[in-house]
């Protein structure tokens, strides 16, 4: 069965999770017909149409007529005027100028966290984990590269200079820097945040004064110390707001939760929102739960899935900014239209009836994008509302379930589905752990109540090692791209994440992650390195929050046993001549001690244990 997807107001899609066809139409008469099985598209402000196949790029006008078929495949960016094309993988960008390869750019680590293109397209920005590069399009080449201690986040072009910022997570603190296009620091600024989950989203100047935006403050870039964590310097505005669904004072209940795995049939995702149902009620009025401006109205699937976006800017303004995505409007009844100015606690349309008995819902997202209007469904999903929904007493911690039979862990061999036992573990080692969160108001039915906890972390405890607490994902803020899900959930016939209306297993890979909050492909690279650590028992911790912070704990103690480093037992500890030192795992002899595990021979021919930080 097809189904219609109104994106546009001069194309629709048709097909599930793929792209099955695209009809081009003029004054609401179809001109034009295309089939084929796209994984994606992207457009430029000339309403041009990039449709991406698996080893094509086809690029048509408004009215379907083809400008260009380009061979190359990978992920895609296009500049907003459609000037130049980037095709991209791990290992390097081609760069497309007018639909004709232009050059190529190599690149120095795996994942890219941000591309972005200063307002005249000339110059393009690289960010990186660790680095940020600038390059001239038009000349070809690399102007200025600059690394970074702290992990980047964020990056963006502003007027005559460039605004990169980096972060501390376990400090709570960001770093931001000024740079001019020839690669000269103008300025550094240091602050903390206010919460916990926040992280920087935007740089923005108001007033001659330079603001970092997250989700819920705003804050004004000024240096200072730690000890003036709290002092006048910073300025943030708290955003609160109440439930769209009356009573608007009171919990509802949740059906889904922001980054939860789904899989209806085609290919898992994201859940890029919340699901607030009415499972007793249906056709529920839907208030706004801030002032703002209409920018969009449409369907993305026929008649169930209409929204309205309602952006905090005027139509006059065209930058981008923030607002509420409110999804599954009824269209056959009252509803604003693009342009009004709504006020908070105002009847903005109702909730259409859903095919699924009982998950009759709203679908809510803090959203950003930028235009006059927002006549494309292609904004960006950048933070989870639950957290500023206001009344939000949950009292339920986490659950966690057995991830195998009576234990509550899986191990397995890092990004495979070879499973270990674990009182024998080696190698390179995914910690996998099963947990639901549970919202204080039901839905009725016992899977839907099944969501993901907001946030998680681990730490594993040795008599020598320890792994000390480590975030592994927080669903706070903006998604990551679908193609992503599988460093998030393992699925496999083992542990195989479900999420749809009759199955809720969620089996998160909690060692995909080098500690950061921002979750990329290079994370799915990082393990427990058993080999490590001496051979011995550990005591695996997990913790899992919600929302209202509530917190659960669950640990499993597991045996690390690599065939080479140092036994528990004396007698099968590797011997030497006297003084001589050796490196932990590899017993590798050393000359020269740095920071690591060693053992030495001592006198009654006995090793000992040396830890070098």
């Amino acid at each position: 069965m097809l189904i219609l997807f109104h994106l546009f107001n001069f194309f629709t899609f048709e097909g599930k999770e793929k792209i099955k066809a695209v009809n081009f139409y003029e004054k609401e008469k179809l001109i034009k017909r295309i089939e084929g099985d796209f994984y994606g598209y992207k457009t430029d402000k000339n309403n041009n149409l990039y449709l991406i196949e698996k080893d094509y790029i086809y690029v048509f006008d408004n009215k379907g007529r083809k400008l260009k078929k380009i061979k190359d495949k990978g992920w895609v960016e296009i500049a907003k005027t459609g000037k130049y094309l980037l095709v991209y993988d791990d290992k390097e960008i081609r760069v497309y100028k007018n639909f004709l390869f232009s050059f190529r750019i190599n690149l120095k680590e795996k994942a890219l966290r941000k591309i972005i293109f200063s307002q005249d397209e000339r110059y393009l920005g690289l960010l990186n984990k660790n680095s940020f590069s600038l390059f001239d399009l038009e000349n070809k080449n690399l102007l200025w590269e600059r690394s970074f201690s702290l992990p980047l986040i964020f990056a963006k072009f502003l007027n005559s200079f460039i605004s990169i910022v980096s972060e501390n997570r376990e400090e709570l603190l960001f770093e931001t820097y000024l740079f001019d296009f020839n690669g000269n620091l103008l300025k550094k600024f240091l602050n903390y945040y206010e919460e916990e989950d926040e992280i920087i989203l935007d740089i923005e100047i108001r007033d001659s004064k330079i603001y970092g935006k997250t989700y819920n403050n705003s804050y004004l870039l000024n240096y200072f110390n730690k000890k003036e964590r709290k002092n006048l310097y910073k300025n943030f505005i708290s955003d609160t707001i109440p439930w769209p669904l009356p009573p608007t004072d009171s919990l509802q209940p949740l059906g889904n939760n922001w980054g939860e795995y789904q899989n209806y049939g085609g290919s898992p995702y994201f859940h890029p929102g919340i699901d607030i149902l009415t499972p007793s009620r249906q056709g529920v009025p839907v208030y706004a739960v801030k002032d703002g401006w209409v920018k969009a109205w449409l369907t993305i699937q026929a008649t169930y899935h209409w929204r309205l976006a309602i952006a905090d800017s005027s139509l006059e303004y065209p930058d981008s900014c923030e607002g509420f995505l409110y999804a599954h409007i009824d269209s056959s009844r009252y509803h604003k239209q693009i342009g009004d100015y709504v006020q908070k606690g105002e009847l903005i349309g109702y909730l259409v009836p859903w095919p699924v008995e009982g998950f009759d819902h709203i679908h809510f997202a803090k959203i950003k994008d930028e235009g006059y209007t927002w006549p494309r469904a292609d904004w960006a999903f950048v933070f989870n509302p639950l957290i500023l929904l206001r009344p939000n007493l949950d009292t339920i911690p986490p659950t966690f379930e057995y991830a195998r039979q009576n234990q509550y862990f899986a191990f397995c061999v890092n990004n495979t589905s070879t499973y270990l036992d674990p009182d024998s573990l080696y190698g390179d080692v995914d910690i996998i752990a099963k947990i639901y969160d549970k919202f204080s108001v039901s839905t009725g039915n016992n899977i839907w109540d099944k969501l993901i906890p907001l946030k998680i972390e681990y730490e594993i405890i040795g008599e020598y090692e320890t792994v000390y607490k480590t975030l592994s994902f927080s669903f706070s803020s903006r998604l990551p791209n679908d193609q992503l899900v599988s460093v998030v959930y393992k699925q496999d016939n083992t542990c195989r994440t479900r999420g749809d209306y009759s199955y809720r297993d969620y089996y998160f890979i909690i060692t995909n992650t080098d500690g950061d909050s921002i979750i990329e492909s290079s994370d799915a690279n990082y393990s427990w390195q058993t080999r490590n650590f001496s051979n011995g028992r550990y005591l695996v911790k997990v913790y899992a929050y919600d929302a209202s912070n509530n917190c659960s704990v669950c640990s499993m103690y597991v045996r690390v046993r690599n065939p080479v480093g140092i036994s528990e037992e004396r007698k099968r500890r590797p011997c030497s001549q006297k003084g001589e030192v050796y490196y932990l795992p590899n017993g590798q002899k050393i000359d020269k001690i740095k920071k690591g595990i060693y053992f030495v021979k001592r006198k009654n021919n006995f090793s000992k244990l040396i830890k070098i930080k």
